[in-house]
């Protein structure tokens, strides 16, 4: 049986719950074996009293469309990001280009928006202020096109006070202008709560990945609670849990996991961090607890 992507994810997220309970849990994977059933991604039984934990995971998009929006702009955008003389020592330089700035447009087009972006880049990023700020980008000399402009937004974060040589970044990603984020959860909850709820368990828990630095969890959670009335099987669910994997699996961030659980209200009630699949710290409302180190 091929492991996915997720299985990592859930192997580390059983290793830390509930004081580490489950670490050595016997897990299944129903939904490799019964996909015309609509199972579970997972289901783990504890070895110390035989009790199950049912775990399915899901991908939140900022908004419809988004995987093949950044198809396009992956393969326009992100070579920008390969240009080391971009980078300033001691800033993370995070710009942000309007989500569909590359959609139907024809070749010429696309090209001088990203030739655009770049050049604005490179004659700003050392006057650029810490911070976030909203700038102006012309984009211009396509034949036959008038010259217009995009928006970009940016954020400038020091990496080290007072200290020039460390290293930079350079991030260049995609600013969500579309806001119909709604119907992105509406769906995963319609596709996912069934599963959990069509398991026999005794605990049942729900992981919304979340995959891009402007889709805040709480603007996640909002949408989830706004829906109970209309998903009602979600009182079902026992937790809703959010995996933070920004930049998981870049140069950037490498191994790092973050797994979020709020309350009703909102506020954050406990965090495990992981990197290279150890357990690097933890917290509890709000207040950090102890990881034992393992030689």
């Amino acid at each position: 049986m091929l492991a996915t992507r997720e299985d990592s994810f859930i192997k580390q997220f059983l290793s830390a719950y509930e004081g580490g309970s489950w670490a050595d849990a016997d897990v299944t994977k129903p939904d490799a074996i019964e996909r015309t059933n609509k199972a579970v991604d997972q289901l783990a039984t504890r070895k110390s009293d035989g009790r199950t934990l049912a775990v399915e995971h899901t991908i939140i998009e900022p908004f419809v469309g988004d995987k093949g929006d950044f198809a396009e702009f992956e393969k326009a955008f992100l070579d920008i990001e390969n240009d080391k003389s971009l980078v300033v020592h001691g800033r993370w330089l995070e710009v942000f280009v309007p989500v569909g700035s590359l959609r139907k447009q024809p070749a010429a087009v696309r090209k001088a928006v990203v030739q655009a972006v770049h050049s604005w880049i490179k004659s700003n990023r050392l006057t650029l202020p810490k911070g976030r700020g909203v700038y102006a980008c012309p984009v211009d000399g396509i034949p036959g096109t008038p010259s217009f402009e995009i928006t970009l937004n940016v954020r400038v974060t020091p990496l080290k006070r007072g200290d020039a040589d460390e290293p930079g970044a350079l991030h260049v990603r995609r600013q969500q202008m579309d806001a119909n984020l709604g119907d992105v959860v509406e769906k995963a909850l319609r596709n996912k709560v069934p599963k959990l709820v069509n398991t026999k368990a005794d605990k049942r828990i729900l992981l919304l990945e979340r995959q891009h630095m402007n889709l805040l969890p709480e603007m996640m959670l909002k949408e989830v609670e706004d829906r109970r009335a209309s998903v009602p099987d979600l009182a079902l669910v026992d937790e809703v849990w959010i995996i933070e994997t920004i930049f998981y699996g870049t140069a950037f961030g490498g191994t790092y996991l973050r797994f979020e659980l709020y309350d009703r209200n909102g506020d954050l009630i406990h965090s495990f961090d992981f990197d290279d699949g150890k357990l690097i710290s933890e917290s509890e409302d709000g207040w950090p607890k102890v990881v034992q180190k393992v030689p």
